[in-house]
């Protein structure tokens, strides 16, 4: 299965919450989240969790109702909706990441008030957090 994702840092002047509500009507089917800039900056960690979270979707064995919050309980290695907000939620004038996934190419290459993150090799902590983040499905099954 071949994931496509795309991973921005936005600042805090931009509003999260509009942003995902116009790139969620641009690209329907992508999950589209955002999430605290302090969460995550590896733009190779985001696409792992993300191909977690779509694998999950696509076997019917979500972790949440919602793609989107699947996500970020992943991000947040917990199966607490409330606990993962509370962990790496994004706020209103705080920097964010906006992350876009999708099993179909996006044809994304800017997003206004993002730069791209980077790709990176995994650190034994990301590393340990995409396998946290498998655990969680796990643990439900």
């Amino acid at each position: 299965m071949r994931i496509y994702s795309q991973s921005f840092l936005c600042g805090g002047e931009t509003d999260p919450k509009r942003i995902r509500t116009e790139l969620a009507e641009a690209y329907p089917g992508a999950m589209v989240q955002t999430f605290s800039s302090k969460a995550a900056t590896n733009g190779f960690l985001i696409r792992m969790l993300a191909a977690q979270t779509l694998g999950a979707e696509r076997s019917g064995r979500l972790l949440a109702k919602k793609p989107e919050i699947d996500f970020l309980l992943r991000l947040a290695g917990t199966s607490q909706i409330s606990e993962a907000i509370l962990r790496v939620g994004s706020r209103a004038g705080e920097p964010f990441v906006l992350v876009l996934a999708s099993l179909r190419p996006l044809k994304v290459s800017s997003i206004a008030g993002g730069r791209k993150l980077p790709s990176e090799h995994l650190s034994e902590a990301e590393f340990q957090r995409v396998e946290q983040g498998a655990l969680l499905s796990a643990q439900r099954a």
